[in-house]
């Protein structure tokens, strides 16, 4: 497992992503719902604070493209809960990690991800 985010620092930049996103606390499904944003180390997720305290361990599906053969899931840890919705961390292997990664490269907004200092793009031939 990777977890690589510092609670009081982001070790990447924060990108407005507005993913859709179906949030499981174990077998409890807690409903479909929006990024606000995101990093390579977590995002905030809109309206999902129902019964969420720090601590709590999730897992998320998210939905980025209409035909996905390839879904995002990730595990992610609540580092915060507001009455906007929470914060998380994700937890995440090599293979998640690299999938993460070409997602955010994809789907950032000003489309420069591989101008950016922080991130990378990585394809499936990277080891």
């Amino acid at each position: 497992m990777v977890h690589v985010m510092n609670v009081n620092k982001r070790s990447s930049i924060r990108k407005q992503l507005n993913f859709s996103v179906d949030v499981y606390r174990f077998d409890d499904y807690l409903g479909h719902h929006q990024t606000r944003d995101m990093t390579l180390d977590g995002a905030f997720i809109d309206n999902c604070a129902r019964k969420l305290y720090p601590g709590d361990l999730l897992e998320l599906h998210f939905h980025v493209q209409d035909d996905e053969r390839n879904p995002l899931w990730l595990r992610a840890t609540v580092t915060r809960s507001t009455g906007e919705g929470v914060g998380v961390v994700f937890d995440y292997d090599v293979q998640e990690y690299r999938q993460l990664l070409n997602t955010i490269s994809t789907y950032a907004s000003d489309g420069h991800m591989r101008n950016i200092p922080g991130f990378w793009y990585l394809n499936s031939s990277v080891n």
